[in-house]
């Protein structure tokens, strides 16, 4: 009997942790992100990007994600949704955009998007 009692909290510990953990991982999302570069093709790696500057021909800009599921970018604003590794933004007055995360750390963010894909490299601000 003792052991029956134990598993409804085993099952609530895993299932917290397991919330937990999607939490960080989303968190890491939220926040001001400075454009620094826009490169063709799929981008997943950003070991050879850490040392860019901020010199792109493309121009800055910042995109802001904010818990709300709003964001900012180029004084635009909108909402957006994210499942897994794809992120949908919706303009006023606009379609959807759907972006694929390439890849987010505290620190940097890659989305990729397009039939000809191209990739937005972020740096945390």
């Amino acid at each position: 009997m003792v052991t029956q009692q134990y598993k409804p909290a085993k099952f609530i510990l895993i299932i917290f942790s397991f919330l937990f953990l999607s939490s960080c991982t989303s968190s890491k999302l939220l926040g001001s992100w400075e454009f620094i570069d826009l490169y063709d093709g799929v981008v997943t790696e950003i070991d050879t990007l850490k040392s860019k500057e901020n010199d792109s021909k493309y121009g800055t800009g910042t995109l802001t994600f904010n818990k709300d599921n709003s964001f900012t970018s180029m004084e635009e604003s909108g909402s957006y949704q994210r499942k897994n590794k794809t992120l949908k933004m919706k303009y006023a007055a606009v379609d959807p955009v759907v972006m694929n995360i390439s890849y987010v750390s505290k620190d940097y963010l890659l989305l990729s998007a397009g039939k000809d894909p191209k990739t937005w490299f972020y740096r945390k601000k």
